[in-house]
Formats: C-alpha cells, structure tokens, sequence
C-alpha cells in the first residue's frame, strides 16, 4: 500500500495463510487461491514431457517443515483494542531489544530478527525455527506462533520470552502471560 493508500501488490499473503489478489479485488478467498493454484500446476503439465512431469508435491519436496508447531494468545485483561495495540508495542520493543541487545538488553544470541516482515514481530530462533508476534485487529488478543525443530526448542522459546514479559509491569498488569507457561 502507498502512502495515498493505494494498493499496488499483485498479491498479499499472510504467513496465517489468508491469500488475496489485486486481480480478484483483494478479497481473501481461498477457493479463488486454488483454483489459481490449480491452473498453475495445470499448465506446468501441459507445457512438460511426460517424463518431465512435475507434482504440486515435487514443487515443495525440498522445503523443510519444522516438527512441532504452538501457538498461544495472550489475551489483554481489559478487552480494549488501545491497550492491545500499547501492550503489542512494548512487547515488540522488549523482543527486538533481546535480537539487538539494543537499549541495555541482554542479547539473545539464538533470535534474529526477520526485517523483511510486514505482518508483525518476526524473529528467527536457529535451526530453522522462529516465531511471530501478532496483534488482532479485531480482538485484544496477542497471539505467538512458533515452530522449532523440538518440543524442548519450543518450551525454551516460551520460558526465555515469559522471563523478558515478566519483568514489564505495562505487561503484566495488562496481559494473562501464564500461558506461556504451559
């Protein structure tokens, strides 16, 4: 989107999976996203030999899928979307502060943070893993996605981020964070 507010992307995905295309309006629908998925895999096959052949399976063989995926909500205590949005931001700071090392932080050496994301807090956590920051825009919630390669690779990720948050009064007055402790 520009700064006059116009869109100009050919597509928008988000990584929760929402699809929508400029040339369908920017509605999110998955049934137009098959169906152009499913030309796509239609014309590769009629452009192909035989022996050549490639599956939608062949197309994303070499990706590597993480072994255990979690994702929690943080709900805000008081149901606004301002607080969602204040609570979002210190969080967000707290978590790019611990990539960094920025503002006195401890650096967690494991997370990078993926500035090439446009959806929220993106941080890579080695191996492979990472995690997402997302903020509702509907609801006072914060929701934490994480995939890693271990269920102990996860449960560390929640039990490093739990002792960033818990130290934050604008967060814990604000949000449940025992969920992060399950």
């Amino acid at each position: 989107i520009t700064e006059s507010g116009e869109a100009i992307a050919e597509m928008a995905i988000e990584t929760s999976g929402h699809c929508a295309m400029r040339e369908n309006g920017y509605l999110d629908d998955g049934t137009y996203t098959a169906v152009k998925v499913i030309g796509l895999l239609s014309r590769i096959s009629r452009s192909s030999n035989a022996d050549d052949r490639v599956s939608l399976l062949d197309l994303i063989s070499d990706m590597k899928e993480m072994e255990v995926e979690k994702e929690v909500r943080l709900n805000v205590l008081d149901g606004s979307i301002q607080t969602t949005t204040q609570v979002f931001g210190h969080i967000a700071n707290i978590v790019e502060d611990a990539c960094t090392g920025g503002n006195g932080s401890e650096k967690v050496t494991e997370w990078e943070l993926d500035s090439e994301n446009l959806e929220g807090v993106r941080v890579r956590t080695g191996n492979g893993g990472f995690f997402m920051l997302r903020r509702s825009l509907h609801d006072p919630v914060i929701s934490i996605m994480v995939e890693g390669t271990s269920p102990h690779d996860v449960q560390t990720f929640f039990e490093r981020l739990y002792n960033l948050l818990q130290r934050n009064k604008e967060i814990t007055g604000a949000v449940e964070l025992s969920v992060l402790q399950n």
